[in-house]
C-alpha cells in the first residue's frame, strides 16, 4: 500500500507584473496560479519515492480558473482526491506589483475564496474523515489564518491523526491581526506537530524577540523537530537534542518568493524516502534545491531545472 501525504492550504491566481505605467495606459501581466502549501507540495512530489502519493487539498468551485488549476495540479502529479469542488465562487487572486526600482508589494482578493469555507457543512466533515490519518500532513499559519475559530480547530485535530504532522509558521498579519491570540495559536500548533518550519523574520515580527535561539525557547518542548530558517543558516533542534546549526549559502537570487516553500517541500520528501536516518544530510539536499528555485523567476522552477540530488556531497 502507497503512503499517503496531504499539504493543505489555499492555492490562488496570481498577477505578476509591472504597473508602473499603469496610470497612462494599459500594461500587461502574467497570470500564474500559487500558493504556500500548493509550492512545497509540487517540489515534495518531484523528490518523492514511488511508495508515497502526493495530495493537494483545497476548495475550489466549477469556474474555469477552477478547472484550470486542478489541471495544474495534475500535471505536477498532485492527486486531487481530497478538493471540494463545490464552492460558490471562484479561487482567491493576488498581485505581486513591481515598481520603478524594482520593489515587491503585494494585494490580495481572497475574503470569498471557497478554502475559506473548507471543513463546513457536510462536505467538509467528510473531507475532515478522509484526510484523517494520513502518513504525512502538512499546513501553514495561512492555512490556518484564513479559517474561523472552530475550523481551526479541526485543521489542527486532524493534523494530529497523521503520523508525521509538518507545519510551516509562515506568519501574516494581514491574516493574524490579533497578536495575542496568534502567539496562543501558533504555541498551541507548535505542541501538536513533529516538525515545525520556521523562518526568524515572521517569528521576530509575532514574537518581538531579539536573537534566533530565544525561538527554542518559546517553542521547544523536546517533542519535535524545530527548523529555523536565519540568515545564511539553518538552526535546528530534534526533540531533546542540543541546538545545532548548518550553514547554507544562499548564492545569487533572483526571486525569493518560495525559497522557504522549496526547502519544506524538499526536506519532508528526503526525510520520508531516508525515513528520517540523516537531518543534517536532508537540510543540505533541500537547500541545494532551494539555491535552484532562487534563480529563477517564480515559485516554481521547470523540472529540468532541478539539481541531482543523487551526486549531491554537501557542498555548494
Amino acid at each position: 500500500m502507497q503512503k499517503k501525504a496531504i499539504f493543505l492550504g489555499e492555492c490562488m491566481i496570481e498577477l505578476n507584473g509591472n504597473i508602473s505605467s499603469l496610470g497612462n495606459s494599459n500594461t500587461l501581466m502574467e497570470v500564474n496560479f500559487g500558493g504556500d502549501t500548493y509550492n512545497s507540495a509540487v517540489y515534495f512530489s518531484r523528490l518523492i519515492n514511488k511508495k508515497t502519493n502526493t495530495f493537494y487539498c483545497t476548495a475550489l468551485s466549477k469556474d474555469s480558473f477552477s478547472k484550470k488549476m486542478m489541471e495544474r495540479f495534475k500535471q505536477e502529479k498532485l492527486s486531487c482526491d481530497f478538493i471540494r469542488t463545490d464552492g460558490e465562487n471562484p479561487p482567491g487572486l493576488y498581485s505581486i506589483e513591481i515598481n520603478e526600482n524594482g520593489e515587491r508589494s503585494f494585494s490580495y482578493w481572497r475574503e470569498q475564496s471557497p478554502t475559506r469555507q473548507i471543513f463546513l457543512r457536510s462536505e467538509g466533515k467528510h473531507l475532515l474523515n478522509d484526510i484523517s490519518n494520513a502518513d504525512i500532513f502538512y499546513y501553514s499559519g495561512i492555512s490556518a489564518g484564513i479559517l474561523d475559530e472552530k475550523q481551526k480547530k479541526r485543521l489542527i485535530k486532524v493534523g494530529t491523526t497523521a503520523k508525521v504532522c509538518a507545519f510551516d509558521f509562515n506568519y501574516r498579519h494581514q491574516l493574524h491581526y490579533d497578536k495575542n491570540k496568534s502567539q496562543l495559536l501558533f504555541k498551541e500548533i507548535n505542541n501538536c506537530v513533529d516538525i515545525n518550519f520556521v523562518s526568524y523574520d515572521d517569528f521576530k515580527e509575532l514574537f518581538n524577540i531579539n536573537k534566533p535561539n530565544e525561538i527554542f525557547n518559546i517553542l521547544s518542548n523536546n517533542k519535535n523537530l524545530i527548523l529555523l530558517r536565519f540568515k545564511n543558516s539553518i538552526i535546528f533542534k530534534n526533540l531533546d537534542q542540543e541546538i545545532k546549526t548548518i550553514t547554507v549559502p544562499h548564492g545569487k537570487a533572483v526571486d525569493t518568493t518560495a525559497a522557504g516553500d522549496a526547502f519544506n517541500g524538499s526536506f519532508l520528501a528526503l526525510m520520508n524516502n531516508s525515513e528520517n536516518k540523516y537531518i543534517e544530510e536532508n537540510i543540505l539536499k533541500s537547500h541545494a534545491v532551494t539555491r535552484e528555485v532562487i534563480k529563477y523567476k517564480g515559485a516554481i522552477i521547470k523540472k529540468n531545472q532541478m539539481p541531482k540530488l543523487d551526486n549531491f556531497k554537501g557542498k555548494f
